[in-house]
């Protein structure tokens, strides 16, 4: 009992391995936020502007998949190598990046940089588990959103510096440095395999089925028109392509167990359908403050950041509950303020009420998805055994990418929907969806209507992931009370 614990997850003894994964998430916040306003530059720098979207869309898909992969790896060669790779293919991503002098040559990049960033991701949550003592996993996961959020307000600022006053080349020159800044930090704290090396060769087959599900979900959500349906309806036979093939693998890349037994499934379908919904109302805040309401492009600008700020408020108050709180209690503390906050939001822009209402409503959405997401992350680790944590984070990622898509999906499909049934102009819906301009009276409200149509529909998703959020909590229910008879993991004690 005299032995030491670090009370932060700051304390010297933990310093090193914050550096470097809080690092890792700084540079993931800013590259998907730098890169999306450098994509005005890009276009007039490189031409080839059917090319243009790939820039996104690819990093998308290669981080999906490296994900993915990565999880697999961390759990048999370690996670020292797979943060060591991971690192240096987003440094040298990035540098080929901002040397491109042609849009084919950057997509090349983006590939680089794409795999790197995925197993980034896949790094940063596995190494909370294995890193972290048990006491301080919700500190981490609230630090990891927290700098998050930091750079979802620092930046767009940063990023209109760079395109203002050098070019857009910094916005992958600048993510050189800091990242060989935590390469250096991390090169020796992180970890080798938890359990016994694994020489089993990578499940090359089920990797292919994740690609293609992964390809289907982006072209899905792209086209947004009549393709979107059969697009859909092809990942789900080869997501359940995918299960049959786990069941019957050996060391498949995702366990099925982590994809669809509680508790795991039931944790990460209860997270995903909540993303979905509050990133069915996030994804087009912006559109809806410019387009419907005519705000300023600089107002139009920030106004994500009181999702942003909700989600930092929200990760931190939820590692503070922890203390007290059974991880599920937390969570659905965070389902209910996210429901209330997208409850508020469709009804405020149904009655074009003030913008501080509706940006205070988007900030009880970003609370209540940062309180549970956060919850979600701290249990998942509860629950995983630690030479399982790259595979069970890296599946419970999957459904987290997986409810970002269907919400932007979805969001979109309505907002076109709704705006397409008002002014009977398709073409017109898509300029309007580009936010290049504020739109006439009759088009504002319109947008005004499918904005708020999309978040009721947000609010749907919602109410739908209380369903399997109840059965975790009574799967986990009957879990402590058998661990309680056997004098086990008291904190679970009703």
């Amino acid at each position: 009992m005299n032995e030491s614990k670090p009370s932060s997850v700051l304390s010297p003894e933990l310093l090193p391995a914050s550096v470097a994964i809080f690092t890792l998430v700084g540079l993931s916040a800013f590259n998907s936020l730098g890169v999306s306003a450098a994509l005005p530059n890009l276009a007039a720098d490189l031409g080839n502007l059917e090319l243009l979207p790939w820039v996104i869309t690819i990093y998308l898909l290669m981080a999906g998949v490296a994900t993915v992969v990565s999880g697999a790896l961390i759990d048999s060669v370690g996670l020292r190598t797979i943060f060591r790779v991971s690192v240096v293919a987003f440094v040298v991503g990035s540098l080929i990046g901002g040397l491109a002098t042609s849009m084919p040559l950057l997509i090349a990049a983006r590939v680089v940089q794409g795999t790197g960033g995925g197993g980034v991701i896949a790094v940063g949550l596995a190494g909370v588990n294995l890193l972290f003592p048990k006491h301080l996993v919700g500190r981490a996961f609230a630090a990891n959103s927290t700098v998050w959020g930091v750079m979802g307000v620092a930046g767009p600022a940063l990023a209109a510096f760079l395109l203002s006053f050098a070019s857009w080349h910094w916005i992958f020159f600048v993510n050189v440095p800091f990242g060989l800044i935590s390469l250096a930090a991390g090169w020796r704290v992180m970890p080798g395999p938890a359990g016994e090396r694994s020489d089993r060769r990578l499940d090359l087959v089920g990797l292919a089925i994740v690609f293609v599900f992964n390809l289907l979900l982006l072209f899905a959500v792209n086209a947004f028109d009549s393709r979107s349906g059969f697009l859909f309806g092809g990942a789900l036979v080869v997501g359940a392509l995918y299960l049959w093939h786990a069941k019957r693998h050996g060391a498949p890349v995702m366990k099925r167990r982590h994809l669809v037994d509680p508790p795991f499934g039931l944790l990460a379908w209860s997270i995903s359908l909540l993303l979905a919904g509050g990133i069915a109302a996030e994804s087009f805040f912006t559109l809806y403050v410019r387009g419907a309401r005519g705000g300023s492009q600089s107002l139009t600008g920030w106004a994500v950041v009181f999702f942003v700020v909700g989600w930092t408020i929200g990760s931190n108050a939820s590692s503070r509950m922890l203390d007290r709180w059974a991880e599920t209690s937390t969570m659905v503390t965070g389902f209910a303020l996210n429901l209330v906050g997208l409850a508020s939001v469709a009804l405020l822009a149904w009655l074009d009420a003030p913008l501080p209402f509706v940006f205070a409503a988007m900030t009880l959405v970003g609370s209540g998805l940062g309180m549970a997401t956060n919850a979600g992350l701290t249990l998942l680790q509860s629950v995983t055994a630690v030479e399982e944590s790259g595979r069970a984070t890296a599946a419970h990622q999957f459904y987290r990418n997986l409810g970002f898509t269907m919400g932007a999906a979805t969001g979109g499909a309505v907002i076109l929907f709704v705006v397409a049934q008002r002014l009977g102009d398709v073409e017109a819906v898509r300029g309007l969806l580009a936010g290049s301009e504020v739109a006439d009276a009759a088009g504002a409200a319109a947008l005004a209507d499918g904005f708020a149509s999309a978040v009721a529909i947000g609010l749907g998703f919602g109410l739908l992931g209380l369903i399997p959020l109840g059965l975790l909590r009574g799967v986990l229910s009957d879990a402590r009370i058998a661990a309680n008879r056997n004098r086990r993991h008291p904190r679970y004690v009703p």
